[in-house]
């Protein structure tokens, strides 16, 4: 398999949040718009991964482009992995299980808790919800509003993941 085109690099100022005790940061509506940029682009970015390389492939690029490896099952080909830097606002999961349709699986933290996003390597899309299992108080603070700004962000929607499967 090849190597994921150099074209699309992930690029942050801050690669995630600033950590939580950065003195005076707010985190206003453009702030918010600009993490949901920086996600799109982190899933974009798996999403060729996905496509282009093997599972093999999966870590060393992965490192290439400034993630950090959470936890790999060789065994299963599954792999998780963060930003580099601040505290990220998504833990990856990517499923090499069946190669032909690699899932991407995002999963929020911190004050956009109880957000998903899935995709696969044939879908165009990224789904976008929240975990159903979560209710609406125990989602965080900015979870829906981190929601709304994604919907309106190239490729994703709000069609269950489920729905994507058959893609």
């Amino acid at each position: 398999m090849s190597r994921p085109d150099t074209k699309l690099r992930v690029v942050s100022e801050r690669g995630g949040r600033p950590a939580s005790g950065d003195p005076g940061h707010q985190d206003s509506s453009r702030d918010l718009l600009q993490r949901a940029k920086i996600v799109a682009q982190q899933m974009r970015y798996f999403g060729l991964v996905a496509r282009k390389c093997s599972f093999d492939e999966l870590v060393p690029s992965t490192e290439r482009a400034s993630f950090v490896l959470l936890s790999e099952d060789r065994r299963e080909k599954e792999a998780r992995f963060t930003w580099n830097s601040g505290e990220p606002d998504f833990v990856f999961s990517l499923s090499y299980k069946d190669a032909d349709k690699v899932w991407i699986i995002a999963e929020s933290r911190a004050d956009i808790l109880g957000l998903v996003l899935v995709s696969h390597s044939l879908a165009p899309q990224i789904s976008v919800g929240t975990k159903p299992w979560l209710g609406g108080d125990q989602l965080g603070p900015r979870a829906l509003q981190f929601q709304e700004l994604l919907l309106t962000l190239p490729d994703f929607v709000e069609t269950p993941a489920w729905a994507i499967m058959d893609t």
